[in-house]
């Protein structure tokens, strides 16, 4: 398959448009769903002829990143699949977090955390926006342009299951709910930058599993298998973006572990994928 990323990302809207017209969502829902799926195609279509309108090695190297500015797009279709929160999934997840917690033996509002550790987890959190693109340019850096495609497959599967999910667990933030035990994080620059990219840019509402948690650790492990000290790096980084969405109130517990979980799971079953070349 010439470009796989494109047929994953072309399917993926589409099956959200053609669904969200079969849910009780409103007219103004749906069309924006459908204008979403429009522009992201249009885009794909736009880059899979580009070698018509740019030289060959520059239309290589646009498919190769088109997907990076794409991926808002579904999480922006499934945004409009949310018209309120359930507060049973949120008792539910909420109720998960508490035994695992008191599993390890943590209490999360008595438990200290350092200003130190709160710069480091919210600057993890914050790496969760350039490192799939940072995941690209290591395999540019280090010659395994090749596997890009593979990369793709494995990152954009394991990120589109979770919100493939997430209009059937609809909750919001831990963060955002007075009842449950959060971390006392201490205030931070960075957490200001976190929660104002929030504000200006998400759904409003977590993704079910954590897609953050997901891409992440679904990159770092395609890294992992074909430039390992690269790999190693990212994939520090991919378990610090899960620790820091559960600590810092960003995501359910539950959110982080299926994610994690779930990207093990696709890169597994995506192996046999990779080819060069």
């Amino acid at each position: 398959m010439e470009d796989p990323a494109g047929w994953i990302q072309t399917a993926f809207v589409i099956l959200l448009a053609i669904t969200a017209w079969f849910r009780p969502l409103g007219r103004r829902r749906q069309l924006i769903t459908s204008i979403l799926a429009l522009i992201t195609i249009g885009a794909i279509v736009l880059a899979r002829y580009g070698s018509r309108w740019l030289n060959p090695p520059a239309a290589s190297v646009l498919r190769d990143w088109l997907p990076v500015p794409l991926l808002l797009f579904p999480y922006w279709q499934i945004g409009q699949f949310f018209t309120g929160p359930d507060p049973v999934a949120e008792k539910r997840l909420g109720a998960f977090d508490h035994e695992f917690f008191r599993a390890l033996g943590v209490a999360p509002a008595t438990t200290p955390i350092s200003a130190a550790t709160g710069v480091y987890l919210e600057l993890a959190y914050l790496m969760v926006y350039p490192l799939i693109p940072l995941g690209l340019v290591a395999l540019y850096a280090t010659h395994s342009r090749q596997f890009v495609k593979y990369y793709w497959i494995v990152v954009l599967l394991a990120t589109y299951i979770c919100f493939a999910v997430t209009p059937f667990v609809r909750a919001m933030p831990p963060r955002a709910l007075d009842y449950y035990d959060k971390f006392r994080m201490p205030p931070s620059k960075l957490g200001a930058v976190n929660r104002f990219i929030l504000r200006r840019g998400s759904i409003q509402a977590i993704t079910f599993p954590s897609a953050h948690v997901a891409a992440a650790i679904a990159a770092s492990l395609v890294l992992l298998r074909v430039e390992f000290w690269a790999g190693l790096i990212f994939l520090f980084i991919a378990i610090s973006i899960a620790v820091a969405t559960v600590v810092g109130g960003y995501h359910y517990a539950a959110d982080s572990l299926l994610a994690s979980l779930l990207a093990i799971v696709v890169f597994a079953a995506t192996f046999p994928t990779l080819k060069a070349g």
